[in-house]
């Protein structure tokens, strides 16, 4: 099982510089399987739907974003991208894995953003070993493997 991080599912889901890599990772994960835990979910949402507010309606910033959810709702639009690719990938959503103390050790022990820290750790109690992101902080974790 392959553990994908936000990064990598947002650039699979919109045209960037990072597009065709994002594609080869997930087409390289599908043999393998693959998850992500809800705190992966929950940035993928805010991420995609951001984007959309950018996009569509101009929304720059996040208190800006926050104002437009509050008189708009949130954009359908970005639920549906991130449950369409969860589903015709049939991605795994896994339930964080919750130890205040654990999640402060690690922050300190791998110098990570708690979020970042709270995907590793699902990962770990999880026997996922791989972690598909774009993001450098990761590779400072000894027994988790990132790609690309």
């Amino acid at each position: 099982m392959i553990c994908l991080g936000t990064n990598v599912i947002y650039h699979f889901l919109f045209e960037t510089e990072l597009t065709s890599v994002s594609e080869k990772v997930v087409r390289e994960a599908i043999i393998e399987g693959m998850a992500v835990p809800i705190i992966v979910y929950n940035e993928l949402l805010y991420t995609t739907g951001a984007k959309i507010a950018r996009v569509k309606h101009s929304v720059e910033g996040k208190y800006p974003f926050r104002k437009h959810i509050a008189k708009h709702g949130f954009p359908e639009e970005a639920i549906e991208r991130v449950n369409g690719f969860i589903k015709d990938f049939k991605v795994t959503v896994l339930r964080d894995y919750q130890n205040p103390d654990e999640l402060v050790e690690t922050i300190k022990a791998y110098r990570l953003a708690p979020n970042d820290a709270q995907i590793v750790l699902t990962c770990k109690h999880r026997g996922i070993e791989k972690l598909a992101s774009f993001d450098e902080d990761f590779k400072q974790v000894p027994w988790l493997k990132v790609i690309p």
